[in-house]
């Protein structure tokens, strides 16, 4: 069984990045869908996040799964869908809410 990250909570982008930079073993999480648990976390239950939250958690969790089975199935466009969802993820953080 995988060892679970710890986690850092940061709501400064900028900031986030020089924490991800100084400590690679740790988890930080600047918006609720950058947790890895996100989609089944009992403190980011699916009724507190806002619908956009929603999505954005359901879309981590498919792009995270997809990231972690790339070895296992060599699809070209199952890569390419994982970018396109990815791209999709950073649009949606840059649009202001």
């Amino acid at each position: 069984m995988a060892r679970a990250l710890p986690r850092i909570v940061c709501t400064d982008p900028e900031k986030a990045l020089d924490l991800r930079r100084q400590h690679g073993d740790c988890e930080v999480i600047v918006d609720p869908c950058d947790c890895s648990h996100a989609p089944f976390c009992r403190w980011l239950e699916g009724d507190s996040l806002s619908r956009d939250g929603q999505v954005r958690a359901a879309l981590c969790d498919a792009v995270e799964t997809l990231q972690r089975t790339r070895h296992a199935f060599h699809s070209r466009d199952l890569g390419q869908l994982r970018r396109r969802l990815e791209r999709l993820l950073d649009d949606l953080s840059a649009r202001p809410e």
